[in-house]
């Protein structure tokens, strides 16, 4: 069955013509397609000035006019950004080809040939505005959508630690703190946080929802509301992921799951203690003292099974030394699957070499050149969601 046609009562319609009774004429027969709407200019010049002032959704427009013909209209209006996509239905005696052709040279949306032939002519104008109602419609669903979208990637974006929170974190532990987060798309799957525990210990959590866009930020959100259900303070890394990670097969749909890196910086022991959820190895440096070569690099085993995929998962607790001087860097795959033509994915086992270099570059920040050197290698956009984190205990 054929979808009803669209109303055209709200449309207006411009017919630039010198001749009146053609005018009038044609004025007699788009009144047949539901259309009342309807105003009048003589030549191009006033037909300009029309489009303007009357903001009609179709210009009827005669070729052959003086002071300025139909074509140098047209082009006049292409010419205007405001006016590029309003259809133009040329009106001609002019039958050859070559003239036909410059019709849509000039612009044009499409033409009737001379004499006008009614039915012809309805048919012309509704498939021009129903062709410009559609394509405002798809506008306006985008605009709104691009809308919203907006405002939940702001929401998003709220639930990491600001600056203004890292710097507060850094100089309450001694730390230097420094993070980096972009989405493949508007919205996406990567959350992590900062959770002081006292004066001595602080925990530190890195999320990676599988897939990216509305469904893993929507799971971003779901993460964020379970989080303060399950306190730190008094829970081992891997009891409280284990805790999470029932809460999280709850709510999750099927196919739905998570990487995680859930850690406990303990400044009085100078110990790290963290369990993992199948998420990339972190990376753990050491000071080597005076007269080393730089720290001792290592990647840390970070296997475990991924949140959300079964309610019986148990995670299992590493400690490492982390004293004044070392550091940890925590990423999501992005950084290390997403690559360009030329150089590839970067891959895990070349993350400590990344890590060397960015230290070779800014030995206090690092993580600012070692992002500068991902991007340089990887064609944007990215296919995935990807969070870096660099925690350095100050020397």
């Amino acid at each position: 069955m054929a979808a009803p046609a669209l109303s055209l009562s709200d449309c207006r319609v411009l017919i630039v013509d010198d001749n009146e009774f053609n005018r009038k004429s044609l004025a007699l027969v788009i009144r047949r397609a539901g259309i009342s709407d309807i105003a009048f200019a003589e030549n191009g010049r006033e037909g300009l000035a029309a489009v303007d002032r009357f903001r009609p959704d179709l210009v009827l427009l005669d070729v052959d006019m003086p002071v300025m013909n139909g074509w140098e209209m047209c082009e006049a209006l292409r010419r205007n950004a405001t006016h590029e996509e309003l259809p133009v239905l040329f009106q001609t005696a002019l039958d050859s080809d070559e003239e036909q052709v410059r019709c849509f040279e000039a612009g044009g949306s499409d033409f009737i040939s001379k004499p006008i032939k009614p039915g012809e002519c309805v048919a012309r104008v509704r498939h021009q505005l129903e062709k410009r109602k559609l394509f405002n419609d798809l506008a306006n669903f985008r605009e709104r959508v691009q809308r919203e979208l907006s405002h939940a990637r702001a929401m998003q974006t709220s639930l990491l630690p600001e600056k203004r929170r890292l710097a507060e974190v850094a100089d309450r532990y001694g730390l230097t703190l420094d993070a980096h987060f972009e989405t493949s798309s508007e919205l996406g799957g990567d959350f992590w946080g900062l959770y002081p525990l006292g004066d001595r210990r602080l925990g530190l959590l890195l999320v990676d929802f599988a897939g990216h866009g509305i469904t893993a930020a929507i799971n971003t959100f779901r993460l964020h509301t379970l989080i303060d259900r399950f306190p730190m303070q008094h829970a081992a890394p891997s009891q409280w992921l284990a805790q999470l990670n029932a809460a999280l097969k709850d709510v999750l749909p099927t196919g739905q799951f998570a990487t995680a890196f859930f850690g406990i910086l303990d400044l009085a022991t100078d110990t790290l203690t963290f369990a993992a959820a199948g998420s990339p190895n972190p990376v753990l440096g050491i000071p080597t003292g005076a007269g080393g070569n730089g720290p001792e690099i290592r990647l840390l085993d970070s296997a475990g099974l991924v949140l959300g995929a079964s309610r019986r998962a148990q995670y299992v607790d590493q400690s490492f030394r982390l004293p004044r001087g070392g550091f940890l860097f925590l990423y999501s795959d992005a950084l290390i699957e997403c690559g360009g033509e030329e150089w590839g994915p970067l891959g895990q086992d070349a993350v400590p070499d990344f890590v060397r270099d960015g230290l070779a570059r800014d030995r206090v920040h690092p993580l600012h050149p070692m992002m500068e050197r991902f991007y340089a290698r990887t064609n944007l956009p990215l296919r995935d969601d990807l969070t870096a984190v660099w925690l350095a205990r100050r020397a």
